[in-house]
């Protein structure tokens, strides 16, 4: 599990890009345990979706 605030920003902004890139039919238990991880390195949803909303397109 990643151990910086950056690393879990990072993981959890990549595991919610997968799961809404997918359609969302990818495995959701992966995803909400990284969000809970970063919710409590108070990392909100909101830096997730800014994190997200600037990845290249090519991702």
């Amino acid at each position: 599990m990643a151990s910086t605030r950056e690393q879990l920003l990072k993981e959890a902004a990549d595991l919610v890009w997968e799961h809404a890139m997918s359609g969302c039919g990818t495995d959701p238990q992966p995803m909400a345990a990284a969000l809970a991880a970063a919710r409590k390195a108070r990392i909100s949803l909101q830096e997730i979706a800014d994190f997200n909303a600037n990845r290249p397109d090519d991702l």
